[in-house]
Parts: C-alpha cells; structure tokens; sequence
C-alpha cells in the first residue's frame, strides 16, 4: 500500500514540475545594468525614453535613493545609442556646499578663490542644462585677482560653451543666457559675457541584430523579448489547463494502481496456501 501510493505521489510531484517549467522559463529574464546611481527623475526619463523605442527596460531602486536602468542584453548598445542621443544620463554638477564642504583643514586664499570660481561655474552649467534642447552646457568664468590701489583693473569675463540638438532655436535666447551669467558673477558686464552655441544633428538610431543583418531584420530582432515573453505565457496556460484536466485522471490512475498492487500481494498470498496445503494433504 505505502509503495503504491508514494510511486503515485511522486509520478503527480514531477508532471507538476514538468507543466510549470514554461511558466518558470518565461519569467526568467536575462537583463544587465545599463547605467547606476541615476537620480529618480533623470532615471525616470530615461526609461521613458527607451519603453517608448520599444527596449524591454526596468527600473530598480537602490537603499540609497539612486536608481539602476537595466535592459536585455541583446538591446544594450541600441540602448546606449538611444540616450546618447538625447544626452542621457545628463552630466553632474557640483554645487556650492560640495565645493566648500568642512574638511577640517584651514584653505588657503588662493585655495578658497580657486573654489569659489569652480563653484560659479557648475552652478551655472547646471542651469543652463536644464533649458530644454540643451545636451550639455559650461561656463568658463575669468575672475582676476586686482590690486585695489591699481587704477588698470583687469575686467572679469565668462565663456559659455552650448551644445544642443539642431531642432532646438537656442540662438533666439542668446540675450537671455548672457544676462543670466552676467547677473550671477559679481563686477561681471553683459558684454564680457561671450556664449558659443554647437548645434548636433542626431541622425535615427537602428536598432541591429548584428553585422551584415539587414534593417528589417533588425526591427523584427527587436521584438524578440516580446514574442519569447508570449511564447512562454502561451506555454504556462497549456501547462495550467493540462493541470486541471489532468489532475482528476491522475489521481484516479494512482488508486488504480494501488488497487492493483494490493491485488497482487492478494493473489500471490492465495496461491502460496494453496500450495502449501496441497503439499501437507500429499504428505
């Protein structure tokens, strides 16, 4: 009895595991890092960017608050390709309370006016990347040290280095840009203020499946997470229905089988008497 129903229950424990193997296959998925520690919204906007050109892309969340863009690994380059031509992940930029953090340490004046301009720079750098159609955004600002008794005093300056993409009319804002820099630097005039606009022309990124691989073999490349995503979901409701219509007959198949084993032992054990009693009655 205890072997009939075990070799049952182990028969039913792996066509479970067989039928849930499709469904198991196709939530597997072979994704890799594509950029870390992105801030919520910069990372927000990159997915954005690649689930709307049809990349399978994820976000995950570290403890620290930054964020991890992973994709699959097939559609990694394509996926490089993509931000960079929107310039993403954006360049980082210090502000004035990195630059002048306490070390500990008394700076010297020279050491505190080198901060103090490369502080003016990011935070203007930074500004100007956040108008849109900007791809990355310097400012180069000339402080010089004057001697106050000196009559000759050597101006203050700034260069402003902009690239953009071609679609964007950044020249219209040139007014703007030089009296935001100017009105940000102490003794710094509007007309010292020089600004060098870089215009791009970001050409369709294809997406390849390989050398020599034509375009449209490319497109279909693309889709091939999505028909592997469908193919094991179609595969797991076979194993599902299967399970259900199966289980009953299974279950059933493995009392019969019981049954004939007990029936078995059953025979054997009757004609073992019968022998024996024909042998006593010989005797």
């Amino acid at each position: 009895m205890k072997r009939g129903s075990s070799g049952g229950r182990q028969s039913w424990r792996r066509l479970r595991v067989f039928l849930a193997m499709p469904l198991l296959l196709s939530l597997i998925g072979c994704k890799t890092d594509l950029y870390t520690k992105i801030q919520e919204r910069e990372a927000n906007e990159m997915l954005a960017l690649l689930l709307g050109k049809g990349v399978d892309a994820v976000r995950v969340v570290a403890k620290d608050g930054t964020s991890t863009i992973q994709v699959e690994e097939k559609q990694l380059a394509y996926s490089i390709d993509l931000l960079n031509v929107e310039g993403l992940p954006r360049q980082s930029f210090k502000n004035l309370g990195e630059v002048f953090k306490g070390s500990g340490l008394v700076a010297s004046p020279i050491e505190e006016r080198a901060r103090y301009v490369y502080a003016l720079s990011e935070e203007l750098s930074r500004t100007i990347s956040d108008i849109d159609g900007v791809l990355s955004a310097r400012v180069h600002v000339v402080l010089p040290k004057n001697d106050l008794l000196r009559q000759g005093a050597t101006p203050s300056s700034a260069s402003v280095f902009i690239r953009h993409g071609s679609s964007a009319r950044l020249s219209a804002l040139l007014p703007q840009i030089k009296m935001l820099v100017a009105n940000s630097i102490e003794g710094l005039s509007y007309d010292k203020v020089a600004v060098v606009f870089v215009p791009v022309e970001r050409a369709p990124v294809e997406q390849s499946a390989g050398p020599g691989v034509p375009v449209a073999q490319s497109a279909r490349a693309g889709s091939s997470p999505l028909l592997a995503l469908a193919v094991g979901s179609a595969g797991a409701v076979f194993g599902i229905v299967a399970c259900v219509l199966l289980g009953p007959r299974m279950r059933q198949f493995g009392k019969s089988s019981r049954k004939l084993s007990v029936f078995g032992r059953g025979s054997r054990l009757s004609a073992d008497q019968a022998a024996g009693k024909m042998i006593a009655d010989a005797s």
